[in-house]
C-alpha cells in the first residue's frame, strides 16, 4: 500500500489547529483529517469549471501539487480552465497540460499527445499577452519553444518564467491600469472602482498577477455571479425582450416553454428569438 508522507511543520501546524478547538489528532489522524478537505476542495473545483468529478488518478495528481507546491483551490481552478479553454481551441478532449506537462508517456497504454508547434506557439503568444501585454519577440518565441520541446516545460512553467522575469517587474502603473481596466469592462461591463483598481494593482506588483488571474478573481466575485446567475424573472426578462424584438408584442402564456429553457437549459435571448422566427404568427405577419 502506498504511503504518503508530510512535511512535519504541515503535519505540526495541523495538530496545533485542531487542539484550539478541543480536538488533538495525532499526526495520521491529522494527515486524514486534511486529505479529506483537500479531496473535497479538488472535487469542488472540477465540478465548478469542468462539470465532472475528478478520476482517482486526478486526485493524487492535485493533492500532491497542493502538498508539495503549495497549490491553493484558485491554483488548481486556473489550471483546469487552462485545460479547459486548451480543449475547445485545439480539439483535444485529453486536456494535454493535465500532468503538468506534455503527453502521458510515462502512462502505459497512452500515446505521447505532444501539441503541434502551431499549439505551442499560440500557447506562449497567449502568455505573453497575459502577463507582459504583449506579443512574444523572435528571441523569447524561440527560446520558450524550445523550452516546450525539448525540455518538456508546461504553459505553467512559461508563465512562471515570464512572471520573474525583469521585464514583468518593470511595468508601469500606467500598463497595469490599462490591463486591469481591460478585465474590469470584459468581465463585469463597467470600469474599475478605486478600491478595485488599488487592490488589484497592489496583486500585480508583489504577487506577479496576471490579467488572466485579475480575470478569475472578478469572475470568482460575489458582483459577477449575481450578474450571471439566471433567475426566472431574469429569464422572463430574456423571453419578454425576444418577443418584443420578433413580434412586437409582449410574451403570452404560452411563452413559459421558452422561460424553462432559458432558466434550466441555458437558452440565450437569440435562441428564443430564432425560434420566435419559425413560428406562424412570425411569418404571417412578414408583407
Amino acid at each position: 500500500m502506498t504511503r504518503t508522507l508530510f512535511p512535519l511543520s504541515w503535519m505540526l501546524g495541523a495538530t496545533l489547529a485542531l487542539s484550539t478547538v478541543g480536538v488533538v489528532l495525532t499526526p495520521i489522524a491529522a494527515q486524514a483529517q486534511s486529505a479529506s478537505s483537500v479531496d473535497r476542495m479538488i472535487e469542488r473545483a472540477f465540478d465548478d469549471v469542468l462539470g465532472r468529478r475528478p478520476d482517482s488518478r486526478e486526485i493524487r495528481l492535485y493533492r500532491t501539487r497542493v502538498y508539495e507546491e503549495d497549490w491553493t483551490d484558485r491554483d488548481i481552478r486556473n489550471e483546469l480552465r487552462r485545460q479547459r479553454d486548451d480543449r475547445d481551441r485545439y480539439g483535444n478532449s485529453n486536456g494535454y497540460g493535465g500532468n503538468g506537462g506534455y503527453g502521458n508517456r510515462d502512462r502505459p497504454g497512452n500515446d505521447d499527445r505532444r501539441p503541434s508547434s502551431a499549439d505551442i506557439d499560440r500557447i506562449i503568444t497567449r502568455a505573453y499577452q497575459d502577463i507582459l501585454d504583449r506579443d512574444p519577440d523572435p528571441q523569447g518565441l524561440r527560446e520558450y519553444r524550445r523550452r516546450m520541446l525539448d525540455d518538456g516545460w508546461s504553459e505553467r512553467q512559461v508563465r512562471d518564467a515570464l512572471r520573474r522575469s525583469s521585464e514583468k517587474a518593470e511595468l508601469s502603473d500606467a500598463q497595469i491600469d490599462q490591463m486591469i481596466t481591460r478585465a474590469y469592462r470584459d468581465v463585469l461591463g463597467r470600469a474599475p472602482d478605486a478600491g478595485g483598481l488599488s487592490d488589484f494593482r497592489r496583486q500585480v506588483k508583489t504577487k506577479g498577477w496576471t490579467e488572466a488571474d485579475v480575470r478569475t478573481a472578478l469572475r470568482d466575485s460575489p458582483e459577477y455571479r449575481e450578474k450571471n446567475t439566471m433567475t426566472e424573472a431574469k429569464a422572463r426578462e430574456v423571453v419578454a425582450r425576444a418577443y418584443q424584438s420578433v413580434l412586437g408584442r409582449d410574451p403570452d402564456p404560452g411563452a413559459d416553454v421558452y422561460v424553462q429553457r432559458v432558466w434550466r437549459e441555458k437558452w440565450t435571448e437569440r435562441d428564443v428569438a430564432n425560434e420566435l422566427r419559425k413560428s406562424d404568427e412570425f411569418r404571417n405577419r412578414r408583407p
